[in-house]
């Protein structure tokens, strides 16, 4: 009676995982990806001929290692090539500073500006790798109701009680507060360091340093174990798509059809619950339907939300969600490396292996922020420069290289508009800020590819063209992620699931938001019994940092 058990809408890293999740235990999944290339903002589709071109992520680190041992990613060929050092500021007068994978090389690396503060990155690696421990437990789970939370929380407040605990607790609740700039002046007193520290506090939010929140944001960010080392961020060898394809190759072993250029143009409702999807014209029957879309594109633009009876609060709560994409890239490719100027050439190894950033101070990043907001995009924006070819040359012909430019900050709403001449701008912008560093950039540039906000919006039906779906903001995470009554993947519609960014854990390359709506719904139909993590596991890992 069904083409399908089940229908993924998104070919990206998360449908594909759900996709892969259900088929494995004995759903028919079909997944329809309205591009021809699989991965969404986490794909490198060959726009020209022999590259592979990062149009959105471009390293990894949050995928969680557990789920990509369970899927046989790394049996299937799944390589990773470990960034280190994973980050090098380009600090002024040709100085640099860079984290490593080691923390006695950080340490050192930090005892050249300040012998206080390479003791006090102790302290801060031990704080993250608490911090880190909790939001892996919250991360792994569905997120609760409110009822379960404040029993979470005085299950916490009374194990407390563990010596040196109760201190770490109280760090955490200013976490989820706290200016990043607060916290890195609590830690540190050299400004180098703290320029070092910054740019995990703001990557892909309109926050600056100073923004309220903006230090959970950092958290975010120390959280990846894809290599086996906590916090350390990889490259995939041939482009970050080949995460995708290898899913995608896993999908098609279960039985899972994958069908590109098939945009989902509508979600058949019948009595309040799923019917099918219409694809191209043509309409599958299915029982269930899970969307790695945006959950807005989801239920009010997929949906004939007022004939299927959505609640008019609902829709109304859905529209106000907070989603200004403030994220832009450019992608040159070059015949050979761009050449370093001065004293930066001495670092030429670490610049290349690592995400570089033009990020001189803390001030810096906050100008560039204050600059957004008066005009719509950073007037000098900082850059993240990333040169995969450097390390994996299959991604670029032989004598090639491509790099991408993480540009923020770019407001999707700029008063200017994102038209050909402001995307011209954009990229002279981003070219004269690399001609600090480099001895002229530009010249050597043979091609290149702009993509703003809209241009992500049009792409991958992002509204505001936020690369993490929705803000994540503290009022659009966990519980909240993306509204209380759609936290837990279901939806008003009997059927139909969310399993894209916008929901719980939320954005980055982590393959979470699609595990968990898999899950839910195995559950829902009695195929896995309903699990969650206990307590009393964390309790013991935590243990761990007061022995």
């Amino acid at each position: 009676m069904y083409n399908y058990d089940a229908v993924v809408i998104g070919g990206g890293h998360n449908g594909l995982v759900a996709a892969c999740y259900l088929a494995s235990r004995g759903l028919k999944v079909g997944v329809f990806e309205a591009n021809e290339f699989l991965g969404g903002m986490a794909s490198t589709p060959e726009l020209w001929r022999g590259f592979k071109v990062p149009v959105g992520a471009y390293v990894l680190s949050l995928f969680h290692r557990g789920l990509a041992e369970e899927l046989g990613l790394f049996k299937a060929g799944l390589e990773l090539i470990p960034k280190d050092p994973g980050m090098t500021v380009l600090l002024d007068n040709g100085r640099v500073a860079s984290t490593w994978s080691s923390l006695d090389k950080t340490v050192e690396e930090i005892r050249r500006f300040s012998e206080k503060d390479s003791k006090a990155y102790i302290e801060w690696s031990r704080f993250w790798g608490f911090a880190t421990t909790v939001l892996d437990y919250i991360y792994l789970n569905p997120p609760m109701d409110i009822a379960e939370a404040l029993d979470l929380a005085l299950k916490a407040v009374k194990a407390s009680k563990i010596t040196g605990m109760s201190s770490l607790i109280e760090d955490l609740q200013v976490v989820l507060t706290a200016p990043a700039s607060r916290l890195l002046d609590e830690f540190f007193e050299s400004p180098e360091v703290k320029a070092l520290l910054v740019e995990d506090a703001v990557v892909g939010e309109l926050v600056g340093p100073s923004s309220p929140g903006s230090a959970l944001v950092l958290a975010h960010h120390y959280m990846g174990n894809i290599t086996g080392v906590r916090g350390q961020w990889a490259y995939v060898k041939g482009g970050m798509g080949r995460l995708s394809e290898l899913l995608a190759e896993r999908c098609r072993s279960l039985g899972v059809d994958v069908h590109l250029g098939s945009r989902v143009e509508e979600i058949i409702v019948r009595n309040g619950s799923l019917a099918g999807v219409r694809v191209n014209g043509r309409v599958y029957r299915a029982k269930f339907a899970l969307s790695s879309v945006d959950a807005r594109v989801t239920l009010l633009d997929l949906l004939k939300w007022d004939e299927a009876g959505l609640d008019k609060r609902l829709v109304r709560r859905l529209r106000s969600l907070k989603s200004i994409g403030v994220s832009s890239k450019v992608v040159a490719a070059l015949r050979g490396l761009p050449k370093l100027r001065g004293a930066y050439s001495e670092y030429a190894d670490r610049i290349f292996r690592s995400s570089a950033l033009t990020i001189e101070s803390v001030d810096y990043v906050e100008r560039a922020y204050r600059e957004a907001l008066a005009f719509g995009a950073s007037r000098e924006p900082w850059i993240s420069i990333n040169t995969q070819s450097y390390l994996d040359p299959t991604v670029a012909p032989e004598g090639w290289h491509i790099i991408s430019l993480f540009t923020q900050y770019t407001r999707y709403d700029s008063p200017g508009g994102w038209d050909e001449a402001s995307r011209e701008k954009l990229a002279n912008t981003v070219f004269e800020v690399l001609d600090r560093y480099f001895e002229n950039f530009k010249g050597g540039v043979e091609k290149t590819l702009v993509l703003t906000p809209r241009d992500y919006e049009d792409l991958f039906k992002a509204p505001g063209g936020h690369i993490f779906h929705i803000s994540a903001t503290l009022d659009q995470l966990w519980i909240n992620r993306p509204l209380p009554e759609l936290s837990k993947y279901r939806t008003p519609i009997k059927g139909l699931y969310l399993c894209g960014s916008s929901t719980h854990p939320g954005g980055g390359v982590t393959g979470l938001p699609g595990y968990l709506a898999a899950r839910t719904l195995l559950e829902d139909i009695g195929v896995e019994r309903p699990k969650r993590t206990p307590l009393r596991f964390l309790l013991r890992m935590l243990r761990g940092f007061f022995k």
